[in-house]
């Protein structure tokens, strides 16, 4: 895994937010927080989850706080009553892993990083797993997002990266 690897699998998820963003503009404040059958419950509390897990993540690597200070700001989805709020909170932390991805070489990559997760005491991986990991985070979560959202009858079309990757494809 190179950082231009990591750096353009960041541009997409950005990508694919964005768009996942600007479907969820569409969808009624009751829409944006019905109770939904995939993710963490409302289509606000499933992308709340997603920025939050990217932002304590990030905050992780790159000293802006251990592990457990950054779990313990987890974002509170009640401090995003609409699409728009939750947006501006994302292009902080997208802006922010940017920074931190074009200040790593690749070796970086490989250095091992710990953090306490869960049951894991210590989680001990090289960076770039973690890094790969945030983006199928992400993925996961944005898919449950677009089911819901769909569901309600507005659909943010597909999100595959062949779709980033060749544009003409749109």
């Amino acid at each position: 895994m190179r950082v231009s690897d990591l750096r353009t699998l960041y541009e997409y998820t950005n990508w694919a937010n964005q768009r996942l963003f600007d479907t969820a503009l569409n969808a009624t404040p009751e829409q944006w927080l019905a109770p939904g059958t995939a993710g963490r419950g409302s289509i606000r509390d499933t992308l709340t989850h997603l920025v939050g897990g990217q932002r304590m993540w990030l905050s992780s690597w790159d000293g802006d706080g251990d592990a457990d200070p950054a779990l313990r700001t987890a974002l509170d989805p009640e401090r995003y009553p609409e699409a728009n709020a939750l947006r501006a909170t994302w292009d902080g932390v997208h802006g922010a892993t940017l920074r931190y991805i074009d200040g790593l070489r690749d070796a970086d990559l490989m250095t091992e990083h710990v953090r306490p997760l869960g049951k894991v005491e210590a989680l001990r991986l090289p960076l770039w797993q973690m890094m790969l990991h945030i983006t199928s985070h992400n993925t996961q979560h944005r898919s449950e997002a677009a089911a819901m959202l769909t569901a309600f009858g507005h659909s943010p079309g597909e999100l595959d990266l062949l779709r980033f990757l060749v544009p003409a494809l749109l």
